[in-house]
C-alpha cells in the first residue's frame, strides 16, 4: 500500500482489500475527539460553579475547539503530510490524554484554558489526519462508503459524551470524569498503534499541495457547503435545548437529554448517506435530499408556539435527513483528493469552512430572528436558502473530478 504522507507527488493508494480493523481505529479515534466537544458541554454547569466563570469566558471555553479550526484547519491539514497523517493521529490523541489528565489536575481558570487548548488541538489533529488515512486503508470499492461513514463521529462522539459525561461527574466528579476520558483515548490510541498501518515517512509539505487546494474547484464547493451545513445544524440543534427550557418550560436535565438524542440522530442519517453513495446513487441526488429535509424540519423547531413534542419530532427528522450531506461531502471530498500531495490541504478547508460556520451560524440565525419582525420566519428563510446553496453545490460537482 502506498500512502500519500510527505508524498511530494500525487500518490494513488493500492490497497486491494480493505483493513476494516484499521477503519475501526480511526473510527474510534474520531469518536474520541468528538467527546471533546460534547464533553465540555455537558461538564460545563460544574466548571462554572467551581471556578467562577462567566458567561462570555464559559463561551469561550466551548468555542476554542472551533476557532482552533477556523484559523488554523487548513495550515495544519497541509502539514499533516510534512508530520505523517498516521503519526498526526497517534499525536492527536496523546495531546488529549495528557490534556485532561493536566486538567483533572488544575486549580485555576488559567490551567483549565490552557488544558482546553490542548483538548482542541487534539481534537483538530486527529479529525484532519483520519480521513486522508481512512483513504488509504479502504480499498478502492469501500472507498467511498468507509468516507461516508467518517461523518458520523461527530454526532456519535458528542452526542455519547453528552449522555455519559453527567452521570459520570456524579459518579466520579469532574475530575474523575476527565481522567476516564483520558483512559479511553489512551486505550484507542493503542488500537491506532496496533492496527493502523505506519506506512510513508514524513517529508516536506508540497507548497504546490497548498496552492492546488485553493485552486481546486471541487474542494472549494465541498468546503462551502460544509460550511453552510454546520451553519444551519448548530443553529438549529445546537439551539434546540436552552428554546426547550425558555419556551416549553422543560428542565435544563430533560431539554440536555432531548438535545444529545436529537443530535446522536444525525449518526444513522450519516449511514444511510454512506450506503446510497455505496450502492451508487448519485451524489447530485443524496445531498438535495438532505438539504429538503432539514429545511422541511427547520421551520417547526424553530416555532416556540407549536408543542415541544412537535418540535422535537420535527428536530429529529431535520438531523437524519440532515445526516446525509456530511456523509456524501466527505465522500465527494475523498474522491477528489484521495493519494493526492493535496489531501491534507483539502480536508483541513472542509475542516476551516465547518469549524466558520459553526462560529458564524448561531449568532447569524438569531440575530435575524431578533432584527426582522418576521422573526421565526425570517430565520427559516435565512436556513432555507443556505439548504439551498447546498444543493446547488452538489449539483455543480462534476463525477470524476480531481484536483488538478
Amino acid at each position: 500500500m502506498r500512502t500519500s504522507e510527505g508524498a511530494g507527488e500525487p500518490t494513488t493508494p493500492s490497497t486491494t482489500r480493505t483493513a476494516w480493523t484499521a477503519v475501526a481505529a480511526l473510527m474510534g479515534a474520531g469518536v474520541v475527539a468528538a467527546a471533546q466537544i460534547g464533553g465540555a458541554s455537558a461538564a460545563l454547569p460544574v466548571l462554572r460553579e467551581e471556578f467562577g466563570l462567566s458567561p462570555a469566558t464559559a463561551a469561550w471555553y466551548l468555542s476554542t475547539v472551533s476557532a482552533l479550526g477556523a484559523v488554523g484547519g487548513v495550515l495544519l491539514g497541509w502539514l499533516g503530510q510534512t508530520l505523517g497523517f498516521g503519526r498526526q493521529v497517534r499525536l492527536g490523541l496523546l495531546a488529549i490524554v495528557a490534556a485532561d489528565l493536566g486538567g483533572a489536575a488544575v486549580d485555576s481558570l488559567a490551567g483549565l484554558l490552557v488544558a482546553r487548548v490542548g483538548e482542541g488541538l487534539g481534537l483538530v489533529m486527529v479529525i484532519l489526519a483520519a480521513p486522508p488515512l481512512l483513504s488509504e486503508v479502504a480499498a478502492p470499492v469501500h472507498r467511498r462508503l468507509v468516507a461516508g461513514v467518517w461523518g458520523a463521529y461527530l454526532p456519535v462522539g458528542s452526542g455519547l459524551a453528552a449522555l455519559l459525561v453527567p452521570p459520570a461527574i456524579g459518579l466520579w466528579g469532574w475530575r474523575g470524569a476527565s481522567v476516564a476520558d483520558a483512559c479511553l483515548a489512551a486505550l484507542v490510541c493503542a488500537a491506532v498503534l496496533r492496527w493502523v498501518p505506519s506506512v510513508g515517512a514524513g517529508g516536506r509539505a508540497p507548497a504546490g499541495g497548498l496552492a492546488a487546494a485553493f485552486r481546486s474547484r471541487p474542494v472549494l464547493l465541498i468546503a462551502a457547503a460544509f460550511g453552510l451545513y454546520s451553519a444551519q445544524f448548530l443553529a438549529v440543534v445546537g439551539l434546540l435545548p436552552a428554546s426547550l427550557v425558555a419556551d416549553a418550560g422543560l428542565s435544563v436535565a430533560t431539554a440536555g437529554l432531548l438535545g444529545a438524542v436529537v443530535f446522536l440522530v444525525s449518526a444513522p442519517g450519516n449511514f444511510l448517506g454512506a450506503y446510497l453513495l455505496h450502492r451508487g446513487v448519485a451524489l447530485r441526488r443524496v445531498i438535495p435530499v438532505g438539504s429538503a429535509g432539514m429545511v422541511a424540519g427547520a421551520w417547526a423547531v424553530l416555532d416556540p408556539d407549536l408543542p415541544a413534542g412537535v418540535r422535537v419530532a420535527a428536530a429529529i427528522t431535520f438531523s437524519f435527513l440532515g445526516g446525509l450531506v456530511p456523509s456524501s461531502l466527505f465522500a465527494a471530498l475523498a474522491a477528489v483528493s484521495a493519494g493526492t500531495r493535496s489531501a491534507g490541504a483539502a480536508i483541513g478547508l472542509l475542516t476551516q469552512g465547518s469549524a466558520l460556520g459553526q462560529l458564524l451560524g448561531p449568532p447569524l440565525v438569531v440575530s435575524v430572528g431578533t432584527a426582522l419582525a418576521a422573526g421565526v420566519t425570517g430565520q427559516a428563510v435565512l436556513l432555507a436558502c443556505f439548504a439551498g446553496l447546498v444543493a446547488m453545490a452538489a449539483v455543480l460537482l462534476r463525477p470524476g473530478e480531481r484536483i488538478g
